[in-house]
């Protein structure tokens, strides 16, 4: 599976006591000579916040992939802060200057800042 149907991609993953969480794709995080998949979840957890579940994708004999969930907390935490910078770098990729003036940046799809112009 490339990371384009990946990034379409709904993953279902079953817990031990068989209920099952649907996740997105996040990115693929390069990190000690292993790729890891960072997905997130699709429902917020009871306190409104996004769940973030960092794995690794392993190739079963049958050709399905699996994705493990890591448990080591330095290759969890390294990834992550990885991601992180990933998300802010393209975050902040996708603004630009509008040239209207008003001393804003903007995204492409368009002006929030309340002034006049065409974006």
């Amino acid at each position: 599976m490339s990371e384009h149907e990946l990034n379409d991609a709904v993953v279902e993953l079953t817990a031990p006591d068989g209920q099952v969480f649907r996740f997105r794709y996040g990115a693929t995080i390069p990190y000690a000579g292993q790729d890891y998949v960072v997905l997130l979840e699709m429902e917020n957890d009871a306190n409104g916040e996004e769940q973030i579940l960092i794995t690794r994708v392993e190739e079963a004999g049958d050709g399905q992939l699996s994705f493990v969930v890591a448990e080591e907390e330095d290759v969890i935490q390294q990834v992550f802060d990885k991601y992180v910078a990933l998300t802010i770098h393209n975050a902040v990729d996708g603004l630009e200057d509008c040239d209207c003036g008003c001393g804003h940046e903007h995204h492409h799809d368009g002006c929030d800042c309340g002034c006049h112009h065409d974006a």
